[in-house]
């Protein structure tokens, strides 16, 4: 290759890029954003909140780096961490490096703007696949990749996943949770099941379908309704509200979960609802995101649009506060 590069640096040839200083060992580029949080917040405990990671793992991380070097960074004491005099010369050149690279990384979102987006897996088939040309349409210049997963913990160790939608009651440490709307409950079975259901003492006499082995949204339902001496700990179990829901509409008991998961099949008569009555139990499908992702265009981007899906849902019948 006979290219030379623009590269003139003191104490090389004018023109000569200095290939053997620049590709020799050096601390990864994941210890000093380590490094640089843990100097920035003084704590171990406070960086690995920021980071989404253990402070375990940060602790290990800051230790690489000094054993790179050779030298202590921080001073370790009742109070936190402060930095030796090595540690502030270390970060100045850390704040600059890494202070490049992000806005190098700036000045590439308009060109390349791909969000990774993890879903409960009934979410996504039955909230999500229905809205994707909406939810493309209010999100020009992104492009949006799905994941799917039975997991509802926001975990961001792998690095592919950008954000996520986790069923839960929040907030979660280190991130930011943005509602898009509260889960709401109630009895959905095929037409046959439902026509034999005239009020909820009926249901002592049919099988009750659990999406999950805790068996608590058919409790919260139930005592939200003061429907008092039914047994809920029978009944099959199933992993997902999906299967919960196929097994109703194919006639195998009464499935309960969020119509919002349901409503081509309510729309299409295939499942029905038999009670009126729709129960809150406290817990919201929210998108989550680690906090520091929160200035980057694509996620603020999908963060409008979801929300603009979620605030544009019908309406889901009285509710019920449990």
């Amino acid at each position: 290759m006979n290219q030379q590069s623009k590269n003139s640096q003191t104490g090389h040839e004018p023109l000569a890029y200095p290939l053997a200083e620049l590709t020799r060992p050096f601390p990864t580029l994941a210890g000093l954003q380590v490094f640089v949080a843990v100097a920035s917040l003084g704590s171990l405990t406070k960086a690995a909140v920021h980071l989404c990671r253990t402070q375990g793992a940060v602790s290990r991380q800051v230790q690489q780096v000094e054993a790179h070097y050779g030298c202590a960074l921080f001073v370790r004491h009742a109070g936190g961490l402060t930095l030796t005099r090595e540690g502030e010369r270390l970060l100045e050149v850390a704040l600059r490096v890494l202070t490049e690279l992000s806005d190098y990384a700036r000045t590439r979102i308009d060109e390349v703007s791909i969000v990774t987006l993890r879903l409960p897996s009934t979410f996504a088939v039955r909230w999500l696949l229905p809205r994707m040309a909406q939810l493309e349409r209010a999100m020009p210049g992104v492009e949006l990749r799905i994941a799917t997963s039975s997991d509802d913990r926001p975990d961001f160790a792998r690095q592919d996943i950008d954000a996520m939608v986790v069923r839960g009651r929040g907030p979660w440490s280190g991130m930011e949770a943005v509602e898009l709307f509260p889960e709401s409950l109630t009895p959905m079975c095929a037409p046959a099941i439902a026509a034999s259901i005239r009020s909820v003492d009926d249901l002592r006499r049919t099988v009750l379908l659990h999406a999950g082995p805790s068996r608590a949204e058919w409790r919260c339902w139930l005592d939200a309704i003061g429907g008092a001496g039914i047994d809920v700990t029978k009944g099959p179990v199933l992993d997902t509200l999906e299967l919960a829901l196929a097994a109703a509409a194919d006639g195998h008991g009464v499935a309960i979960g969020d119509p919002r998961m349901a409503r081509e099949r309510l729309r299409e008569g295939v499942l029905v609802a038999p009670f009126e009555e729709v129960a809150l139990n406290g817990a919201s499908y929210f998108l989550v995101y680690p906090s520091q992702s929160g200035e980057q265009r694509k996620i603020r981007t999908l963060a409008a649009a979801l929300t603009t899906l979620a605030r544009n849902e019908d309406g889901q019948g009285s509710i019920a506060q449990a």
